[in-house]
């Protein structure tokens, strides 16, 4: 008598791991998205405070370029921002709201002295969060 598995056998362990792999996969892939998002959000936390040190160093004053003279004194380089439907990217668009929000991934700085949300800076889209919130007002 030969030892080993049957066909049948076999078939029915194939079904079940496709079964536990069904209910598995969307939960792991929506944990991965979470954790990018979360990952963003502490990125743009970390913006924000170079922001606030620039501030707090040059006499209430916000950067009026697009970020990068906060680099390497405020923060060692521009963080990426890593939302759906755009690749990773640490791209500043810059100018008043209207300018810098361009729905184009990266981030958006609002560095126009007469537009009332100067020294502002959030993530460059019009979509929603996991949570439902805008990412453009986190």
């Amino acid at each position: 008598m030969k030892k080993g598995f049957t066909v049948v056998e076999i078939l029915v362990s194939v079904i079940v791991f496709a079964v536990l792999l069904a209910f598995t996969a969307p939960k792991f892939v929506s944990l991965v998205h979470k954790a990018r998002e979360g990952a963003t959000k502490h990125q743009l936390v970390r913006l924000r405070n170079a922001i606030a040190a620039y501030y707090g160093e040059n006499q209430g004053e916000y950067p009026t370029d697009d970020l990068t003279s906060l680099v390497p004194k405020y923060i060692e380089a521009l963080p990426k921002a890593d939302v759906p439907g755009f690749k990773p990217s640490n791209k500043v668009s810059a100018g008043s709201y209207e300018e810098a929000f361009t729905k184009t991934g990266g981030w958006a700085y609002v560095s126009d002295p007469a537009d009332p949300r100067f020294g502002d800076v959030f993530v460059n889209t019009d979509q929603e969060d996991s949570y439902g919130k805008a990412w453009h007002t986190h």
